[in-house]
Formats: structure tokens, sequence, C-alpha cells
């Protein structure tokens, strides 16, 4: 190799090792956590996930209420590439459903808006029923019924200004059964979602 071409190849090794300190740097650059304006009375776990990218999550749990925030230093992505992280906060918030609710309830998808308007940007919500079978009435008149105990709903969005994606997971109760504190709780859930703020 000639002199030149040395030199040239030195050239674009160092460039391509700059490009990749600069990502690296970018990437490995803490998050503002995302979260809502109101906190009410849950309790609060902060946990730094991954540190390239760097990944800060924060799970708020009280009763029945669950709401987990993951930020995470992204440039802009499709939807499509949020399912990692979906799938680690959904098993968080499966774990705690199967906990609160029992064991035999049932999971099903029953929306997708691929354009949710949510804190100033748009992003993409999945919402499940959370159903469970359950004897109403009494014997011999007695009928099996699934019950919609709760919703889980999962939310992701990117924002610009920061350079940062939020995935934003909840289950409220939605079965209340005379009970006005699930009912308030609920309401508590319902407004932490909808105030969560990134920047």
């Amino acid at each position: 190799m000639s002199l030149k071409g040395r030199r040239r190849f030195f050239v674009v090794v160092v460039t391509y090792l700059c490009v990749f300190m600069l990502y690296g740097m970018f990437f490995g650059y803490p998050v503002s956590p995302a979260k809502p304006t109101e906190i009410y009375d849950f309790v609060i776990e902060d946990n730094r996930y991954s540190s390239l990218p760097h990944i800060h999550e924060t799970v708020y749990t009280n009763g029945k209420g669950f709401l987990a925030v993951a930020t995470i230093r992204t440039i802009s992505a499709p939807n499509s590439a949020f399912s990692a992280a979906f799938e680690r906060l959904d098993s968080y918030a499966e774990d705690y459903i199967k906990e609160q609710y029992g064991v035999d309830i049932s999971i099903e998808e029953i929306s997708r808006d691929e354009a949710f308007r949510i804190a100033g940007h748009t992003g993409v919500k999945f919402t499940y029923s959370v159903t469970k079978q359950m004897a109403i009435g009494f014997p011999p008149f007695e009928t099996v019924q699934d019950i919609q105990l709760a919703e889980l709903g999962a939310i992701a969005w990117f924002c610009n200004i920061d350079f940062e994606s939020v995935i934003l997971i909840y289950v409220t109760p939605l079965y209340f059964d005379d009970e006005p504190a699930l009912a308030l709780l609920s309401n508590q859930v319902f407004s932490m979602v909808g105030e969560v703020e990134c920047h």
C-alpha cells in the first residue's frame, strides 16, 4: 500500500471512530425521566435499566393501580422500534395484574391507535381488556360471565425536542362493585397517564 493509500485509510478509520464515539456519547447521555405532574399516593420505584442507550424506568404502584414509564435516549424511530421496551414493561404489568387480580384472568387487545395524541406529540396506543370469569346470581339461577376487571394500556411516543422516546404502560381497575376507593384510584391512574410529560 502506498503512503497516500495509507493516509487515506488512516483518515477513514479515524473518521469512523469519531462517528462511533459521538454515537456512543449521544446514546449514553442521561435522559430527563418523563413523569406525571401529579403523583397522588403511589409508591415510586426508580431504576436505570440500560446505559447504552440510556433507559430510565419509573414504576408507580398503588393497590390495583399501576403505571410504568420508560424514557429512552433515541433518534426518531418508527413505532415498531418500541417493541423491546414494550415487552419489558408489559411483563411488569402482566405480573402485577396476576398478583392483584388473580392468575386466572384473560388479557385481550380491544383497540389500537396509530395516531394517538399525548403530551403534545403523536404516538401509538394499544388498549387491552383484563377479564375474569365470574358467577353472577345465586344457584340454581347463576350464570358465568366474562367481567372486565381492569384496563391495560400501552402508549409510546417520540419527544423530538429532547431526542427521547417514552414508553408508558398502565393498569387501572374498571370493575368497582360499589367500591368508591377503586373508582377514585381509576380516575387517578387515567389522570397520571394524561399528565405525563417528557419535557
